[in-house]
C-alpha cells in the first residue's frame, strides 16, 4: 500500500527511478530496521543517467524496485475467491490449554472433550519436524452464552482468563461475545469440512514460502493461511519457485525487521494457476509434489528440525549434505513439472540454491521471466472473467501490520463435522461435535 501511494504514484506522475538499493540495514546498526534508498528524476534531467539497481546496471527500474517495466496492479481473480483463508484469531491466551490441562478437564468430565481442540500456529509449523501441535484450545464456535454454559468447567476458565482482557477491548462485539474467538473464521472451516486434510502456509517466512498439509480436525490460527485443497498437485504449484517469485514480489512486511508476510489477497487471489486447475488433481504434478513432500518430511524427522531450519539449509550455498543436495534436485524437478503445466517448456529451471554469479544471474532472469508471464496471464484471466460476468477487482489491502487479519465479510455457519481425536486423547462420549 505504501508503494502504491508513494513510488507508484510518483512514477505515474512522470518521475523516473534511475538508481535504487532494494534493501539495506539502517546505517550505524543502532536500530533493527531495513531501508530502501531511491533516486528519481523528473523533467529535463529525466533519462540522462543509466539506471542502476544495487551494484548492477539495468534497462528498466519500476516502483517495486525490480529491473522490469512498470506494470498496472494485478487483479483479483474470481477463480481464486474464497480459496485461501486467514485462520482463527483467538485473541485471549486463556483459551489455550496444555496437554496435561486438557487431559485433566476430560478426566473430570468426558463431555469437555467436545469443545477442546488441537491448536496449531505458524511457529509450530515452522519449527516442529512433523508440524505437530503442542497446545489445545477451548472453542465454543458461534454458540450463545446459554449454549456455552453446558460446559461449565470450560466457560469458567474463559470467564476468568479471557473476559477481563476482552472487557477492555475497543470493539463492542469482542466485549459482548467474550467467550468466542475474536474472529472464528467460520467460512474457513466450512470450506475444509469435507476434506481430510488441507494446505497451510505460515504467514511469516524468510527465505521462501513454505507449504504443508494439515488435518482438518483442529483450530488453525491467524498466523496460518489455509487453502482448502487436499491435492498434492496444488502443493506442488504453491511450493514451486514460480509461485514463490510471485508471492515474494507481492509480500507484505511486518515488524522492524520487515519480515515477509504472505497475504491471501495479494499473493494468492491474484495468482493465475495453470490449467487444468491443480487444486483438483494433475497427475504429472502429483508425482513431483509427492516425491518432494515425502523426502522433505523424512529429512526433517531424521535431522529433528523444522521447515525454517530445513530451508535455511537448502538455501545455504555452503551446505553440501547429500540429503540437502537431493532435496534441491527434487525442488528443481518439481519446478520443471510446474513450468510444463503452464506450457512454458522454453523456460529453464535455475539452481534452487545459487552458488556462483552465473547461478544468481540465472535465478534473477528466471524470476523476471515468470513474473512477467504471470502478469500477462493474470490480465488475460481477468479479462475472460469480466467477459463471462465474474468481474475483476484490484488487490485488497494486506493483513494489518500487527498480524491481525482485516475484518472479514459475514459468512454462513459451516456444516457440522465430527472432530477427530488425537491418538493419545481419552475416548469421547456420545454427542461429540465439530469446531463449530
Amino acid at each position: 500500500d505504501t508503494r502504491a501511494t508513494g513510488l507508484g504514484a510518483l512514477v505515474g506522475d512522470g518521475w523516473e527511478i534511475y538508481d535504487a538499493i532494494d534493501s539495506m540495514p539502517w546505517p550505524g546498526g543502532s536500530a533493527a530496521v531495513t531501508v530502501s534508498v531511491v533516486h528519481a528524476a523528473r523533467g529535463l534531467v529525466r533519462g540522462r543517467t543509466p539506471k542502476r539497481l544495487g551494484d548492477r546496471e539495468v534497462v528498466d527500474l519500476n516502483s517495486r524496485l525490480r529491473p522490469t517495466p512498470e506494470r498496472a496492479e494485478p487483479l483479483l481473480l474470481a477463480t481464486n475467491a474464497a480459496a485461501a483463508f486467514v485462520g482463527s484469531y483467538v485473541l485471549g491466551m486463556g483459551f489455550t490449554l496444555t496437554p496435561a490441562e486438557r487431559d485433566a478437564l476430560v478426566e473430570k468430565d468426558p463431555r469437555n472433550a467436545d469443545r477442546i481442540f488441537p491448536y496449531l500456529g505458524g511457529e509450530e509449523v515452522n519449527s516442529s519436524p512433523t508440524q505437530a501441535f503442542d497446545r489445545y484450545v477451548i472453542n465454543f464456535g458461534q454458540m450463545t452464552l446459554a449454549e456455552a454454559e453446558r460446559w461449565p468447567d470450560l466457560l469458567a476458565i474463559v470467564r476468568e482468563k479471557v473476559k477481563p482482557e476482552r472487557d477492555r477491548d475497543k470493539r463492542d462485539a469482542r466485549r459482548k461475545y467474550w467467550w468466542r474467538f475474536a474472529e472464528g473464521a467460520p467460512a474457513l472451516y466450512a470450506a475444509i469440512a469435507s476434506l481430510g486434510r488441507c494446505l497451510a502456509i505460515p504467514q511469516q517466512y524468510s527465505t521462501c514460502v513454505r507449504v504443508v498439509f494439515q488435518p482438518t480436525d483442529r483450530v488453525l490460527s491467524q498466523k496460518l493461511i489455509v487453502v482448502p485443497s487436499d491435492a498434492t498437485s496444488c502443493f506442488a504449484v504453491l511450493q514451486s519457485s514460480i509461485h514463490n517469485a510471485w508471492a515474494w514480489l507481492f509480500r507484505g512486511r511486518m515488524g522492524a525487521a520487515n519480515s515477509p508476510v504472505y497475504s491471501p489477497s495479494d499473493c494468492f487471489e491474484t495468482f493465475p494457476f495453470p490449467k487444468p486447475d491443480p487444486r483438483t488433481v494433475l497427475p504429472e504434478l502429483e508425482a513431483a509434489g509427492q516425491a518432494l513432500y515425502d523426502a522433505r518430511a523424512a529429512f526433517m524427522v531424521e535431522t529433528q528440525q523444522g521447515l525454517t531450519k530445513t530451508y535455511n539449509a537448502l538455501k545455504d550455498p555452503a551446505n553440501t549434505d547429500p540429503r540437502v543436495l537431493g532435496l534441491r534436485r527434487l525442488h528443481q524437478a518439481m519446478d520443471r513439472a510446474v513450468l510444463d503445466a503452464y506450457g512454458w517448456t522454453d523456460v529453464a529451471v535455475p539452481p534452487f540454491c545459487p552458488r556462483t554469479d552465473d547461478d544468481r544471474a540465472a535465478l534473477q532472469a528466471f524470476e523476471d521471466e515468470v513474473i512477467d508471464r504471470l502478469y500477462v496471464l493474470n490480465a488475460e484471466r481477468a479479462r475472460e472473467e469480466a467477459r463471462l460476468g465474474a468481474g475483476a477487482k484490484k488487490a485488497k489491502p494486506s493483513p494489518k501490520p500487527n498480524g491481525e487479519p482485516a475484518e472479514p465479510a459475514a459468512s454462513p455457519a459451516p456444516k457440522k463435522r465430527a472432530a477427530k481425536k488425537p491418538a493419545t486423547s481419552p475416548k469421547r462420549g456420545k454427542g461429540q461435535t465439530d469446531l463449530f
